[in-house]
């Protein structure tokens, strides 16, 4: 066999090896990183609340122990479809009217766009004037939220919703606020029942976990059993001193469970339950774990064998969300927002199994009249409340101060750069150490102050009604990387399918509590990147100087916080630990509130501590991105300053950078603080799967070919 016809197989091999090697690592690329799975929710208007019957009949001892964490029925996704144009029907059920609120944070007096409880009492006796059997609950979070609630710790709220006749209502995680007594003390206040089934201390039920309630003993069929259940997220979203000991089991699991000790008891007792009321202090954020949803809940309802047959209301609260749909044939889905922006309403025609869920909006509840007792109640309680608040601690402000909850939870806001230096600044003199850098979480800012009115002690509150104390904790630079990587990790927002972008043309992230304004640091993140990756570079100020310095790893810093976060609040289990111990917060913002120039602070969102940028962007076209010149002190904006050591590049030869994707992305740790430096002159290799590794592949393939047909003449020739 001659020499030639060895060297062409061979040299075909080697050209041929690309191309299968290509292949196989996009291949193991495909595999490696999966796109995110995405559902989308609808949401509609939603209605409140109802009547006044008590309850007959515990479902569930106080003493029970918690079940295994096992869901009996598999959370599904929320595949809500609106209700059929012919409902399913059963037998021997008659009509049915549920009223109920959620959400309304201590919202007792009457605003624009808010109904407040003496309107809210006049719906209800109004639907009750109409049909004496109506329901009225509420699924939490009702006592919490504005500083004229949280001047008596929701009490005298309590005492309002006696006044209107509640029949039941569900523990929601801000029922913790003022501490785990003072919800226990809710129930001796409250004439109905306070629901929780899934809330644990000492291995027994802190609250009932539900009742039945029975309008008409002479009638069959026409109780309610309702079933309360509270969002394990309580854990991270109240101080983790308000539920020392208390456990919060999964709400699936908890709920089938009631369902079935309930069945068990009716079917021993000869009875036959045919309405079920869940009031699930759940909600429906895209940040909850999809099996702590309400929807999840309601779709898990749905494929419950033992409630076929049987009309199922889950009630939500908790993502302050307008919902309103129905799951399968039997289960119907309402919640109203919050705040009482609407009253929620669900009815039921005799015999369907599905309901008709609505809201009745606050522009409809504001034509009717209050009702007297309880505009009565809700006037004494703003004359004490006005009294002790009116002190004016700015006589005019020159800005407005932004707090609303889409804005403070996803990024940089004016409001929360005032909140955050007034901590940064108590933080020098009040503590052992000075303060390094002060945080404080957006979920924890609850109002806007308006520009050109006084600032007034009650403004203040407003802002921040949790009566949170200035903490500070020493933390290391991971730390404090790995707490701002968690604050800015949340999911991206989208808007029919496209995502919602902020002033710099970024990803706008999804409103999170945990979202952290900052004052004494500067972040640069990049939300087009993976969680992992958006933090880009972190200093932090030094307060000798002034001048930002990179973060140190290794190093030791102070940090002034509020005592929820030192403590390792809305999930920062980074922090926590021996901490100091200052003032009230309102305390601390109202002094430095008193002194600071406002005017400083006009821009609503000002992108200077919390900086939003793209990781490729090139400003001056000199070659190296904007932040990697920030992370070496040069200036983006100057082609003629760039990174020391390197050669200026000729700007008649730039090349547009690559569009960042994740597979051109490089995962660096986010507590290392890396700086790569460009060679101009150097050559990048191509990427697997690029033209030139497809055509030189090909040039492999075509030789392959005559070198089999050489070998094939060989073994003739042979």
């Amino acid at each position: 066999m001659k020499k030639k016809f060895f060297i062409l197989p061979v040299l075909s091999t080697v050209l041929l090896a690309p191309a299968f090697l290509a292949h196989q690592v996009s291949a193991e690329e495909a595999q490696a990183s999966p796109e995110p799975a995405t559902t989308e929710l609808t949401n509609q208007p939603a209605a409140e609340e109802a009547s006044a019957a008590q309850p007959t009949a515990p479902a569930a001892s106080a003493e029970e122990k918690p079940a295994d964490s096992q869901n009996a029925a598999a959370p599904a996704g929320p595949a809500a479809t609106e209700a059929a144009a012919a409902p399913a029907q059963s037998e021997n059920l008659p009509e049915a009217t549920i009223l109920h609120t959620n959400d309304v944070h201590g919202r007792i007096v009457e605003e624009k766009g808010v109904i407040g409880d003496a309107k809210l009492a006049t719906v209800i006796k109004e639907e009750r004037a109409k049909n004496p059997k109506v329901l009225v609950v509420d699924a939490g979070d009702a006592f919490q939220g504005l500083p004229i609630s949280n001047s008596s710790k929701g009490e005298e709220r309590a005492k309002i919703l006696n006044e209107i006749g509640y029949d039941a209502m569900a523990v929601g995680n801000h029922e913790f606020d003022f501490g785990l007594d003072e919800a226990k003390k809710y129930k001796e206040i409250l004439k109905f029942p306070l629901l929780s089934s899934n809330t644990y201390a000492n291995n027994a039920r802190v609250f009932q976990a539900s009742t039945i309630v029975d309008k008409d003993p002479a009638v069959e069929g026409d109780e309610f059993v309702v079933i309360g259940v509270t969002t394990p997220e309580t854990a991270t979203k109240t101080h983790p001193k308000n539920i020392q000991g208390v456990t919060f089991t999964d709400p699936i699991t908890e709920v089938n469970r009631v369902i079935d000790e309930i069945e068990a008891r009716a079917a021993a007792e000869g009875k036959n339950y045919k309405n079920y009321v869940v009031l699930a202090h759940l909600g429906v954020d895209t940040t909850t774990p999809t099996e702590w949803r309400g929807s999840t809940l309601a779709e898990a309802l749905s494929k419950n064998p033992k409630l076929k047959g049987k009309r199922v209301t889950v009630i939500d609260g908790h993502s302050h969300t307008v919902e309103s749909t129905t799951y399968g044939d039997n289960v119907t889905y309402n919640q109203t927002g919050s705040y009482l922006h609407n009253i929620g309403k669900v009815t039921f025609k005799a015999n369907q199994l599905l309901g008709n869920p609505q809201q009745i909006p606050a522009e409809t509840a504001k034509k009717v009249a209050p009702d007297p007792v309880v505009a009565d109640m809700v006037s004494k309680i703003k004359a004490r409340y006005d009294a002790d608040n009116a002190k004016v601690i700015v006589a005019n402000s020159p800005v407005e101060l932004n707090g609303d909850r889409e804005n403070v939870r996803v990024r940089e806001t004016n409001l929360g750069n005032v909140v955050a230096d007034a901590l940064y600044d108590y933080g020098q003199t009040g503590f052992a150490n000075k303060t390094d850098l002060a945080v404080t979480n957006g979920g924890g800012l609850r109002e806007t102050i308006a520009k050109d009115k006084p600032i007034t002690k009650g403004n203040v509150i407003a802002v921040l009604p949790f009566g949170n104390t200035i903490s500070q904790i020493k933390v290391t630079g991971q730390n404090i990387a790995d707490m701002f990587a968690k604050s800015l990790g949340s999911i991206l927002q989208e808007k029919d399918g496209k995502p919602v972008l902020d002033e710099n043309g970024q990803p706008l992230l999804e409103p999170s509590g945990g979202y952290l304004q900052i004052s004494g640091a500067k972040v640069y993140y990049d939300t087009t990147l993976p969680a992992n990756q958006r933090v880009l570079h972190i200093e932090i100020k030094n307060k000798e100087t002034g001048v930002y310095e990179p973060l140190d790893p290794n190093k030791t810093y102070y940090l002034t916080t509020n005592d929820f976060l030192a403590a390792g609040g809305d999930g920062y289990t980074m922090l926590g630990g021996p901490r100091e111990e200052g003032p009230s917060m309102d305390v601390a913002f109202a002094d430095y509130l008193a002194k600071a120039d406002l005017t400083a602070y006009a821009v609503i969102n000002p992108n200077s501590r919390a900086i939003s940028i793209l990781s490729t962007k090139d400003t001056d076209g000199d070659g190296y991105t904007d932040i990697e010149e920030i992370k070496q002190g040069t200036d983006p904006a100057n082609a003629a300053s760039y990174p020391a050591g390197a050669k200026a590049a000729d700007p008649a030869k730039q090349v547009v950078p690559l569009v960042n994707t994740p597979k051109q992305t490089k995962q660096v740790p986010v507590h290392v603080a890396k700086t790569f430096t460009k060679d101009p002159a150097a050559k990048e290799l191509p990427q697997t799967g690029s033209e030139s590794a497809v055509a030189l592949s090909l040039v492999g393939m075509v030789l392959g070919f005559f070198g089999l047909a050489g070998i094939k003449k060989s073994h003739k020739e042979d």
